[in-house]
């Protein structure tokens, strides 16, 4: 399938990419949108990027038995405000 590029800034720089690395127009963008695809795959989920936190938060449990009432009177007191 042939595919027609039209907006001349990429064609311009297409072409200079190709002379500098001594390859073909088809090798330079078949090397470009590899490692395009590469960055995105290697790039993980804000998910993925959590788990590791979210993990040991769970394990950590909850250590206070505190009411917020009682988080309130905590605090108003260490501010004076009694």
């Amino acid at each position: 399938m042939a595919f027609n590029i039209k907006d001349p800034e990429i064609l311009r720089k297409i072409d200079h990419l190709s002379r500098l690395r001594h390859a073909s127009k088809v090798d330079v963008l078949r090397v470009a949108l590899d490692a395009e695809l590469a960055r995105e795959t290697a790039k993980l989920s804000v998910r993925e990027k959590l788990a590791p936190v979210l993990a040991k938060a769970a394990a950590l449990g909850t250590q206070s038995t505190m009411t917020w009432e009682d988080h309130k009177k905590a605090s108003d007191a260490d501010w004076g405000e009694e």
